[in-house]
């Protein structure tokens, strides 16, 4: 495959843990890309398989490859040490995660009609597990912060807002914004971009989906279990509402929608089978949710609208 070697130089980062049966295909679906000029740091949480044995046959195969191995600390830990270890000429970041695909060209297409934006928002596709693809995609915009305000709560319900991956940022605003990721296990890719959000200069929304998200038997985007989701819930609105003032949103239903359904899930998956608490635990956490002031004042909100 002929590759294009002109474009800027971007790093791809992938956290991973006991990915061995995946992780050769995700890896070689980057380095297969169209364009030459990246490299691909993975970094190994703390796997108890073979991941690193096959990261490291990878590397000898490829040296844009860069394998990292560190104790377990969660995936919003593993992507803040790769971030400290871009290469100082990157020019752009990419996300990935490691059972996951990208299409070959999905970086040149970003690249070229991202047209220089600091953040990139491409489709992507979900395949789940009983072979069906929900693809999730808006049409093509070029936004600055005089036009990002009446976009942002359609392109947080549209989902394009929630993950990480299937997006570009420039080295340069991560960099000079020192952001990073929040330490949670759930939630903190919405904080991060956020966060790119409050600091970007132009962003480009692209309809082709170029990432595919693949689910596995006994895997949820939603329904596990987790004792801070509430708590991001909490960040998350905070930081959205800062979004909306920023940028002159006049109307931030969506955001409130958002934010409603997240705090749904928080109380579902309190009978998830993943959830150990007991029944008095869950009623405790149930209680503090929905006496929470700021979802009460979500829900006057709401109500107040609705007359």
């Amino acid at each position: 495959m002929q590759q294009n070697n002109t474009m800027p130089k971007t790093a791809v980062i992938m956290p991973a843990y006991n990915s061995g049966a995946t992780i050769e295909a995700s890896v070689r679906s980057i380095l297969n890309q169209t364009v030459s000029n990246l490299v691909l740091i993975v970094v190994n949480d703390g796997s108890t398989d073979d991941t690193a044995a096959v990261l490291e046959r990878l590397r000898v195969e490829d040296e844009r490859l860069i394998p990292m191995t560190v104790p377990n600390g969660g995936p919003a830990k593993a992507r803040n040490l790769a971030l400290d270890a871009v290469p100082e000429d990157t020019e752009y970041i990419m996300f990935a995660d490691s059972d996951d695909l990208l299409e070959s060209d999905a970086l040149e297409y970003a690249l070229t009609e991202g047209r220089g934006a600091d953040l990139v928002l491409m489709g992507f596709s979900i395949k789940n597990t009983d072979g069906s693809t929900a693809a999730y995609y808006e049409a093509e915009q070029h936004l600055d912060p005089s036009t990002l305000g009446a976009e942002l709560g359609r392109l947080y319900k549209a989902n394009l807002l929630n993950q990480v991956w299937a997006k570009l940022f420039s080295a340069e605003m991560i960099k000079e914004g020192h952001i990073r990721f929040p330490d949670y296990r759930w939630g903190e890719d919405r904080l991060f971009i956020f966060d790119c959000l409050e600091r970007a200069g132009s962003v480009a929304v692209l309809p082709e989906c170029k990432y595919s998200y693949i689910m596995h038997p006994g895997q949820s985007l939603i329904s596990s279990y987790y004792d801070k989701k509430f708590e991001v819930c909490l960040a998350a609105d905070t930081r959205a509402q800062q979004l909306c003032r920023r940028f002159g949103a006049e109307d931030d239903e969506d955001f409130r929608y958002m934010f409603a359904k997240s705090v749904f899930s928080c109380l579902t998956t309190l009978f998830s089978p993943g959830c150990r608490l007991n029944r008095n635990e869950k009623r405790d956490v149930i209680r503090g949710i929905i006496t929470n002031e700021q979802l009460r004042c979500l829900l006057y909100t709401s109500d107040a609208a609705d007359e």
